[in-house]
């Protein structure tokens, strides 16, 4: 986040000396701004002789916003001073949710919010920003009014994005999923059973969605011996419902990279979770880049989960700008036992 504050200071003009005096050869006769010839009577301002008001006002300087000539206190800010209290508000940013000049506030991406919205407003679920004119589902999830115009919200719905989302995934990769998960969407209480043993943090919006793999074993005799043998696996992916369409299509892109991974390089099963987390966070990453979607790029990069977080950053110094060519490189090259139980961090 970056903290923006509107700082002005009141600062008065130079004095308009207004003289009458009887003219030397030595004095002005003709006027500083216009050229015209001197009144028994003129003004001067800031060493310029002048023939009237208007031609001071010409010399004085003008409120950035209105133009006018700025006679007396004005207030200065970086971008220029004004002539009053409403001009320079004019040129403050708005709050997203009060809609209200902002004189103390913060800035997150593209959004600004005033110090008692950011404080006092709800949070939405789906892209973690205050929530203006909130909705609540039967859940108590809070919803913008944005994302719940954008929401995710059926099946049909769902399967669409997903499938969106999955090929995206296999042109960055040039990797196929030979088995797509099913997907599920669920609530969040659904999700926070099903994620509460991996959640790290109690970040809002860490867990959006889920990869599961369930295989049966069972006992099959053979040449007398018994042994214990994989029978059938089921891979599902949990998504939350109600998430902002281009939320859904990045939580869909995490999702489909562990089942990615899991099919292409079985070597990192056994990797500590900052690594399956971290490179499909960097997957998800690569995919908000590449369609612009900054807010949801911002959420990735500012997470604090030392999984989710620590891993993507750890990750992404790792592809830098060869994209998934180092990434897979990592992988190809890695000692998976002796990688750390936590992500490394950069001092």
């Amino acid at each position: 986040m970056l903290l923006r504050r509107a700082i002005f200071k009141l600062a008065p003009l130079l004095a308009v000396l207004f003289c009458s005096v009887a003219l030397s050869a030595a004095d002005p006769t003709n006027c500083d701004v216009c050229g015209n010839d001197l009144p028994r009577q003129f003004w001067k301002y800031e060493g310029n002789a002048c023939c009237s008001q208007a031609c001071v006002d010409e010399l004085r300087p003008s409120c950035k916003k209105c133009g006018k000539a700025i006679d007396g206190k004005y207030m200065e800010s970086e971008k220029g001073i004004y002539c009053s209290q409403k001009c320079f508000n004019s040129t403050l940013p708005r709050c997203e949710v009060c809609r209200g000049h902002i004189q103390s506030g913060v800035s997150i991406g593209k959004h600004n919010y005033c110090d008692q919205c950011m404080r006092n407003s709800p949070t939405c679920f789906s892209c973690g920003l205050p929530a203006a004119h909130p909705t609540e589902l039967s859940d108590k999830r809070v919803v913008c009014n944005t994302c719940r115009r954008w929401s995710v919200s059926t099946t049909d719905q769902a399967l669409k994005h997903y499938d969106r989302a999955r090929r995206q995934l296999e042109a960055w990769t040039r990797l196929q999923i030979q088995t797509v998960p099913e997907l599920k969407l669920v609530n969040r209480k659904e999700m926070e059973k099903l994620s509460g043993s991996i959640r790290k943090t109690d970040e809002p919006i860490t867990i959006r969605g889920l990869y599961s793999r369930q295989t049966t074993f069972v006992k099959r005799g053979l040449f007398g011996t018994w042994k214990t043998s994989p029978d059938h696996t089921v891979e599902t992916i949990y998504i939350v419902n109600h998430l902002h369409d281009e939320i859904f299509r990045v939580a869909a892109v995490h999702e489909l990279m562990h089942d990615l991974v899991h099919e292409h390089f079985p070597k990192l099963e056994h990797a500590p979770l900052w690594v399956h987390e971290g490179i499909s966070q960097v997957a998800a990453a690569e995919y908000c880049r590449r369609r612009n979607y900054i807010d949801a790029l911002d959420i990735i990069e500012s997470s604090q989960d030392p999984d989710y977080g620590d891993g993507y950053r750890y990750f992404d110094e790792v592809v830098g700008f060869e994209g998934w060519h180092a990434l897979k490189r990592w992988i190809d090259e890695v000692d998976v036992a002796a990688l750390p139980k936590k992500a490394p961090v950069s001092d």
